[in-house]
């Protein structure tokens, strides 16, 4: 597998476009919430295939786990059911078993900013016998570059 963390450390903003469906939204057709965080995964999974790795393989292979600690978002606009949207991610790294993943929602039409927030992200052993692990690759030059 070859991967670099470059793409991790670009000036630039990782985007994605995605789409959003009929079961993403309430009955007034406008995307419940919690599935901003959805897209903003759907990113993350695609920030790793850019750079040519496999996240679930990558997590087994390290034998660690990357679990969400802290979320936020604020909403500015809404997003409709079947809307075109753009997920922007910037990851910010504090230290070696830390990343936070600074993101922006916007209207893939018009460029409307509809959210903003971060999720933050550790690197765990999967037996939960430390307090952190180094995230896989992470000193690796070049991984994760698009």
């Amino acid at each position: 597998m070859t991967c670099s963390l470059a793409v991790l450390k670009s000036p630039v903003m990782f985007e994605v476009k995605l789409q959003t469906y009929w079961g993403d939204a309430d009955p007034a057709g406008i995307v419940f919430f919690p599935h901003f965080f959805k897209y903003v995964e759907h990113a993350e999974e695609d920030l790793f295939r850019a750079a040519g790795a496999n996240r679930q393989e990558l997590l087994e292979e390290n034998g660690v786990w990357m679990p969400r600690v802290e979320a936020f978002s604020k909403f500015m606009r809404p997003i409709r059911a079947g809307a075109a949207i753009r997920v922007r991610l910037d990851p910010q790294f504090e230290g070696q078993k830390t990343v936070r993943y600074n993101f922006e929602i916007v209207d893939d039409v018009t460029g409307a900013k509809q959210a903003e927030g971060y999720v933050t992200v550790v690197c765990v052993d999967t037996f939960l016998t430390s307090s952190g692990e180094r995230i896989p690759l992470l000193g690796q030059e070049g991984w994760l570059r698009h």
